[in-house]
């Protein structure tokens, strides 16, 4: 079974149609929301369509505490704004049956279809492949025996899917599925999407240097 988890905080505009999409995939799967204190209504509209988990606010925490609920052997972290693919399920299992350990989709952008924005997810998408760095909006599955024995997500308010994903690949073959998932291009339109993009690779660039994660959840709140 694959146990599908979902971080959520304050997102009651598009978490119901995620859920939806994701409860209409076809394969053995239970959906686990994960809430980090929302304010709005966002529990409200996700209690009926998944198993909800309060935790406290975090990504990295969330996502473990949903990691350590789960029933499945095989995790599947989906971020809230994500669109998935109707062949997702099938696409994990037959990595998995692959003997691979874990991996991610093929990223592309739903709602900003410029030629800028397809540039971003190609290159993501050659990260991910070629240097074995996979983000959280690649839909990172990996199979639970697996994610135990690496410690989950570390404890860190940013980049903690860039150590997940590292020790992934030293654990055993990591699998780019080509079926896609969409994400959200949201912080490219409001900020500008050269703009964006440098601050991006500002913050990769910064915590290669050993900057802590907190002041650069700091440096990314204030630039955004």
């Amino acid at each position: 079974m694959i146990s599908i988890i979902v971080p959520v905080l304050n997102e009651e505009k598009g978490i119901e149609n995620l859920l939806k999409d994701l409860s209409s995939l076809k394969g053995d799967k239970e959906i686990i929301v994960v809430d980090g204190g929302s304010t709005d209504g966002t529990v409200d509209k996700v209690t009926r369509l998944a198993k909800v988990i309060h935790s406290e606010k975090g990504r990295a925490r969330q996502m473990n505490l949903g990691a350590k609920e789960a029933l499945g052997d095989i995790l599947w972290f989906v971020h809230s704004d994500s669109k998935i693919h109707k062949e997702s399920i099938a696409s994990i299992k037959n990595a998995i049956g692959q003997d691979y350990v874990g991996g991610g989709f093929s990223l592309e952008f739903y709602d900003y279809k410029t030629t800028f924005m397809k540039f971003v997810a190609k290159t993501s998408n050659l990260r991910a492949r070629f240097l074995g760095l996979i983000f959280g909006d690649q839909g990172i599955f990996i199979k639970k025996d697996v994610f135990d024995a690496i410690g989950g997500y570390p404890d860190i308010e940013l980049m903690e899917d860039w150590e997940l994903s590292k020790k992934l690949y030293r654990t055993g073959r990591v699998k780019i599925v080509e079926t896609p998932i969409g994400t959200s291009a949201r912080r490219f339109q409001s900020g500008g999407q050269l703009k964006t993009l440098l601050l991006m690779h500002k913050i990769k660039f910064l915590y290669m240097l050993g900057v802590s994660s907190s002041k650069l959840k700091k440096i990314y709140r204030e630039a955004r």
